[in-house]
C-alpha cells in the first residue's frame, strides 16, 4: 500500500535495472511490481545514440599516433571509472534490498529508492570525472613525453632524406627515446664520416683517371708515330733492298754462265742472295705488323683452292729446303672444298709456318704438309698442318708463342734468325680472315703448326665469339 502523498519513483532509476543477485523479487515482479519510466527510458537511449556514432567513427579519426594514444588511455581509464560505477551501483542496489527487507520504521525511515538513486548517480558522476581528468593528464603526459621526441626524430630522418646530412636528432632524455635518438645520431655520424671518405676516395679516383687517360694518349700517340715511322722506314729500306737481291740474282746468272763458273764467287753470291732476302724478310713482317696495327691491313675474299695454295708454296720453299737435306712432302686428301679465303694472306701464314720448320728442323729431317677436312663451330673447314721434327714448344711457352716477339729459345734463334714477329702476324691474319690458328707439340718430339679455314667465309660482326684465336689442340 503506498504511502499517500510520496511521489511515484521508478523502481529502477536511471532506466537500468539491478543485476538478479541485489534485486528483491516478489513474486518475479520489481519491488514495486513497475517497469522503468519513460523518463528514464528516454535518458538511455538519448545516452546510447551520442556515444555510438562516436565509436563507430573511432577507426576514422585514429589516424595519428597522438589520437591513438589518447584513445587507448582514455578507454582505460574509462574501463577503470565503468567498473568503479558499476561497483557502486551494485552497492547500492544491496542497501536498498537491505532496507526493504527490514523496514522497522517506515515513516522514520525515509525512502530508500531515492537514496539509492542519489548514491548510483553520485558515484557514476565521480567516476566519470576522474576518467576524464586522467585522459586529460595521461594526453598532455604522452604528447610531451612520448610524441615529442618521435616527431623530432621523424623530422630528422625527413631532413636527412632530404640531403641534410648534418641533421641531428635532440638526446636529451634518459629513456628508451634518448637511447634511439642516440643510436641515430651515432648512425649518422658514422654514415656522414662514410660519405666524407666516399667523396676523397672518389676526388682521387678522378686525379688518377685522368692521369691514366693522358697517359693513355700519350701511349697512343707513341704506337701511332711508331707504327707511322716502321712503314715508312720499310717502304724506303725495300726499294734499294730490292735492287740489291736483283742485281745479286744477275751476277749468279752471268756467274753459271761462264765455260768454268769461279766456286768462290759463286758463294759471295750467294751470302749476298741470303742476306738479302733475310733482311727483306724482316722488313716485310715490321710492314705488315704495323698495317695490322694501323688497321690498314685489308682482305680479300675469293673462292680458292686449299691444295693449289700448298702446291704453289711448296715450290717456293722447296730449295731452301734442299741446302739444309730435308725432305718436304705434302699429303693433300681427296675431294676437297674449295674456301672463301683470301689466297694471298693463307700463302703468307703457310709460308711462316714453313719457314720456321725448316729453320728449327734438323738436317736430313722432314716437313710434312697435310690438307684435310675439319669442323669447325659447327660447320665445314678445311685444316692445313705443318709437321717438324724439331726441338719442340715446351707446354708452358704454347699459350704465348704467338705473341709479338716472342721466342722459345734464344740459341735457336741465334742460329736461325728472325725478328719474333712471324706468329703474332699469322694469328692475326687469321682473325682478320675468319680463320683460327693453332699448335700441337711437345718439347723435343717436334711441333705441328695448323691453320683451319671455313669453307664459308663469315664476316667479321658474324662470327661466333672465341675465347683467343690462338688455341692448341690434342
Amino acid at each position: 500500500m503506498r504511502r499517500r502523498g510520496s511521489r511515484r519513483r521508478c523502481s529502477f532509476p536511471g532506466g537500468l535495472r539491478p543485476s538478479a543477485a541485489t534485486r528483491p523479487t516478489h513474486g518475479g515482479r520489481s519491488r514495486r511490481g513497475r517497469p522503468p519510466c519513460a523518463r528514464h527510458r528516454g535518458r538511455t537511449r538519448a545516452v546510447a545514440c551520442t556515444v555510438e556514432p562516436i565509436i563507430r567513427s573511432m577507426p576514422e579519426r585514429t589516424g595519428s599516433l597522438a589520437t591513438r594514444t589518447t584513445i587507448v588511455v582514455g578507454a582505460g581509464l574509462g574501463v577503470v571509472a565503468a567498473v568503479v560505477g558499476i561497483g557502486g551501483w551494485l552497492l547500492a542496489g544491496r542497501a536498498l534490498a537491505s532496507a526493504a527487507a527490514s523496514q522497522v520504521d517506515p515513516a522514520a525511515a525515509g525512502d530508500p529508492a531515492a537514496d539509492a538513486a542519489i548514491l548510483r548517480w553520485t558515484i557514476a558522476g565521480g567516476a566519470a570525472l576522474l576518467a576524464l581528468a586522467g585522459a586529460a593528464v595521461a594526453t598532455v603526459f604522452v604528447r610531451r613525453e612520448v610524441l615529442g621526441p618521435v616527431r623530432q626524430l621523424r623530422e630528422t630522418a625527413e631532413r636527412v632524406v632530404r640531403g641534410d646530412t648534418s641533421a641531428r636528432a635532440p638526446a636529451d632524455g634518459h629513456d628508451e627515446l634518448g637511447a634511439l635518438a642516440e643510436g641515430m645520431n651515432r648512425m649518422l655520424d658514422a654514415a656522414e664520416r662514410a660519405q666524407l671518405q666516399l667523396f676523397a676516395m672518389n676526388e682521387a679516383l678522378d686525379l688518377k683517371i685522368g692521369e691514366l687517360s693522358e697517359a693513355n694518349v700519350g701511349l697512343g700517340e707513341s704506337n701511332r708515330l711508331k707504327s707511322e715511322f716502321l712503314a715508312n722506314v720499310s717502304h724506303e729500306l725495300r726499294t734499294p733492298l730490292n735492287s740489291i737481291i736483283g742485281f745479286a740474282d744477275l751476277l749468279e746468272e752471268v756467274a753459271r754462265s761462264e765455260a768454268a763458273p769461279d766456286p768462290k764467287r759463286l758463294r759471295y753470291i750467294g751470302n749476298i742472295q741470303r742476306s738479302g732476302r733475310s733482311l727483306l724478310d724482316m722488313i716485310n713482317s715490321l710492314l705488315d705488323m704495323a698495317k695490322i696495327e694501323a688497321g690498314r691491313m685489308e682482305v680479300t675474299v675469293a673462292p680458292a683452292s686449299a691444295a693449289d695454295v700448298v702446291e704453289g708454296l711448296q715450290a717456293i720453299m722447296r730449295p731452301l729446303a734442299v741446302q739444309k737435306r730435308i725432305d718436304l712432302q705434302a699429303r693433300v686428301a681427296d675431294g676437297l672444298p674449295k674456301v672463301e679465303t683470301d689466297a694471298g694472306k693463307l700463302q703468307q701464314i703457310l709460308y711462316n709456318f714453313l719457314s720456321n720448320a725448316i729453320k728449327f728442323s734438323p738436317e736430313d729431317g722432314a716437313v710434312i704438309v697435310s690438307v684435310e677436312r675439319a669442323q669447325r663451330n659447327g660447320g665445314e673447314a678445311v685444316r692445313i698442318s705443318v709437321t717438324d721434327h724439331g726441338p719442340g714448344i715446351p707446354e708452358d711457352m704454347q699459350e704465348t708463342i704467338f705473341e709479338k716477339f716472342r721466342q722459345v729459345d734464344a740459341s735457336h734463334t741465334r742460329r736461325a734468325g728472325g725478328t719474333g714477329l712471324g706468329l703474332a702476324i699469322c694469328r692475326e691474319l687469321a682473325d682478320l680472315m675468319g680463320c683460327s690458328v693453332g699448335l700441337v707439340s711437345a718439347s723435343g718430339k717436334g711441333s705441328t703448326f695448323w691453320v683451319e679455314v671455313p669453307v664459308v667465309h663469315r664476316p667479321r660482326e658474324l662470327r661466333p665469339l672465341m675465347a683467343d684465336q690462338a688455341v692448341t689442340r690434342p
